[in-house]
């Protein structure tokens, strides 16, 4: 679909005003395209365009039921005929990610980021709404596969376009116990891809979620670790402890009013390890984006991310997996790292 096409688009079905401009905005790692326009009366929506006609309507779906029940995410205005388009308002230019990197770590960015974790739960929780049972259901679940996956993602990815020794029956081996481990919450909309890029932030302080597409049936706490160690960001440790012990304070008040409790423990627990995993995916993207397809925004994040698991190293031990443990302090090595950093 070309951008007059999709102008063309805008132009029939918003008319609130006369369209007078559109803006290709930067795109991620992502083939969806996003187009800025503005109407005669100076407000903007976003138009998105992708061929995968399923998931845009996953993503309709999603952000239809959560506008909703009021949780802050943008609102559908328009689905063009074959899918492969859609308009929505537009949630701002700055994003939760930019005003860290802005701002510093100051009062109020740690009030915006307690606000998102709050806003989280709720979206979280909705699959314990009968109303996004159906929805819910369609999804696709985060569990042992999936996890070995992501595991597996990192070593082909990133791990072999390294010169680093490994034992690979025995990495895999170890891979495989850990997904197994992490398998069993997976009744929880997991929104995947929560970080401070996909949280935008209005003028006024209000927060609202964008890109949840790819959201599963899965783990809460994968969307915690996401957030608080998003390589970018480099939240500091005493940030992450006080986010982490909010957010499980808010989800075990938010889950009595549904009529259960969380094992806070066990959540705890299955941080550690989920944000492992989370670590190791992100890198495996930054090897394929950055070293094989030589993109510089994820090459420059390398040296960040092996940062982040020298970090991770010095808060967690794993006693159960020796080659994982020998080859985390071998990719977190200063030495590595500076391999990266030029």
């Amino acid at each position: 679909m070309t951008e007059g096409e999709v102008f063309n688009f805008a132009q029939e079905a918003y008319r609130e005003a006369a369209v007078v401009d559109i803006e290709l905005l930067q795109q991620a790692g992502s083939s969806r395209k996003y187009y800025r326009i503005t109407n005669g009366v100076h407000r903007s929506i976003i138009a998105t365009q992708h061929d995968d006609a399923t998931e845009n309507e996953r993503f309709i779906h999603l952000a239809n039921f959560f506008d909703d029940k009021g949780i802050p995410v943008p609102q559908i205005l328009a689905v063009h005929p074959t899918k492969q388009l859609y308009l929505q308002t537009d949630a701002g230019r700055q994003s939760l990610l930019d005003v860290i990197l802005e701002e510093g770590y100051n009062a109020h960015t740690l009030a915006l980021y307690k606000k998102s974790l709050q806003q989280l739960t709720r979206l979280q929780l909705s699959a314990k709404d009968e109303q996004f049972e159906p929805i819910f259901k369609q999804l696709p679940r985060f569990g042992s596969e999936q996890i070995f996956r992501d595991l597996q993602y990192f070593r082909q990815q990133f791990l072999s376009q390294t010169d680093l020794h490994f034992e690979t029956a025995l990495l895999e081996s170890e891979f495989m116990q850990i997904a197994k481990q992490l398998d069993a919450v997976q009744d929880y909309f997991m929104y995947r891809d929560f970080q401070g890029r996909n949280i935008m932030v209005s003028v006024e302080g209000t927060i609202c979620f964008i890109d949840f597409q790819g959201g599963m049936q899965g783990h809460p706490m994968y969307d915690v670790c996401s957030l608080l160690w998003q390589a970018k960001a480099m939240l500091p440790d005493e940030w992450k402890a006080i986010l982490l012990d909010e957010y499980l304070q808010h989800m075990q008040a938010e889950a009595r009013e549904y009529g259960f409790t969380i094992n806070m423990q066990q959540w705890r627990e299955d941080y550690a390890m989920l944000t492992l995993s989370r670590l190791l995916q992100v890198l495996g993207a930054y090897g394929l984006r950055g070293l094989q397809e030589g993109k510089a925004h994820f090459r420059s994040s390398i040296p960040l991310g092996l940062k982040n698991v020298a970090a991770w190293l010095r808060l967690y031990e794993l006693p159960d997996y020796p080659e994982l443990a020998q080859m985390l302090r071998s990719i977190s090595a200063d030495d590595f790292i500076q391999k990266y950093s030029v």
